[in-house]
């Protein structure tokens, strides 16, 4: 069949000849991404072109590109780059790239660069390509990573917030870690908790407040039962009301916020918009420390009550920072109308 074949070399042609705009880098780099998706493993030799580029920041979107050809070629291109003696910006965005391919058989290419690498930042790497895999791939392997006696517990919390921050890992194997001696490893496993907002494991995280003495630890514990399902605004308000550090009380309140904004009661938007909303209002406008001030802000965004788009109009009009104020007012435009279909007393 001779049209195939002659659509296909006028194709490799086209893309043979194609001429890159190197006008502004981000515009370059979208255009070398868009140019990988349309010409696909006809596009790899313009693109191996781009790897001999003195700048480092094109040769590092051509590996990203090259990741978007799901070809055996482009797969073996960006292993060779996997290696200690490749500058880690290069040797990192492969192994990502690698990661980013629907390919199955990526997940061993990974795994089997492990054992080889000794560089840390590219060892990070590689374990979040990992994890951005299917579970079912990697399974096996984290299985016995996070089990290992040999491996740290600061290596395991990042392993665990990254599997929940993909999604991937089953919630319940998470779980599994967040009464684990090693502090570390619990705050991986609330970090990862966090990201699921489907999860049903409030009660157990919640029990586990009187055993976290560390306010930064009991931060996370509270972001973590306030995204699960199962935890109540009640439970969260008392929660809130018991904390001493103010550190971690701002994130219980934005934990409670969560729990709100997840319910149509009456009285537990009441009672937010009575007991934290003017908590969460004067930590925007008076915390001096503008993580605070954004933490403040999200958790009124959280709540969707009236009172607290209240907040957020208030904040936006006072604060002496047009930062705070642009934040707060793109919040109220997005929370407006259903901040005010649920109005409730206490405003």
């Amino acid at each position: 069949m001779p049209e195939p074949e002659v659509a296909g070399a006028q194709e490799a042609e086209t893309a043979g000849v194609y001429v890159f705009r190197r006008g502004k880098k981000n515009e370059f780099f979208t255009e070398m991404a868009e140019f990988a998706r349309r010409y696909g493993q006809q596009g790899i030799p313009r693109l191996r072109e781009f790897l001999q580029d003195p700048d480092w920041e094109v040769r590092c979107a051509a590996l990203r590109a090259l990741g978007l050809v799901e070809s055996e070629e482009s797969k073996q291109i960006l292993l060779s780059y996997v290696r200690d003696d490749v500058s880690v910006e290069e040797s990192a965005q492969a192994s990502l790239a690698l990661g980013d391919m629907e390919d199955p058989k990526v997940t061993p290419l990974l795994l089997g660069k492990i054992s080889q690498i000794q560089g840390e930042d590219l060892r990070r790497a590689l374990f979040e390509a990992l994890v951005g895999r299917p579970f079912e791939q990697t399974s096996a392997f984290f299985g016995g990573y996070l089990n290992s006696p040999t491996v740290s517990g600061e290596e395991k919390g990042r392993v665990l917030a990254g599997l929940g921050f993909h999604q991937n890992a089953p919630s319940g194997m998470l779980a599994s870690f967040a009464a684990n001696p090693d502090e570390a490893v619990r705050q991986g496993a609330y970090e990862g908790l966090a990201s699921r907002r489907n999860g049903r494991y409030g009660q157990l995280l919640l029990g586990r407040l009187p055993q976290e003495t560390e306010p930064a630890l009991r931060g996370k514990l509270y972001e973590a039962a306030g995204a699960q399902q199962d935890t109540t605004p009640a439970q969260m308000a008392v929660a809130a009301r018991a904390e001493t550090d103010p550190v971690a009380r701002l994130r219980a309140q934005r934990a409670w916020a969560m729990t709100v904004g997840r319910t149509s009661n009456i009285e537990d938007r009441r009672r937010f918009n009575q007991e934290a909303v003017p908590i969460l209002r004067e930590e925007a406008l008076q915390n001096p420390d503008p993580g605070e001030q954004r933490a403040a802000l999200q958790a009124l965004a959280m709540a969707q009550t009236d009172g607290a788009v209240a907040a957020l109009e208030k904040i936006s009009r006072e604060t002496q920072s047009p930062r705070l104020s642009r934040l707060a007012a793109s919040l109220v435009q997005r929370l407006q109308p259903r901040g005010a279909a649920s109005a409730s007393p206490g405003r």
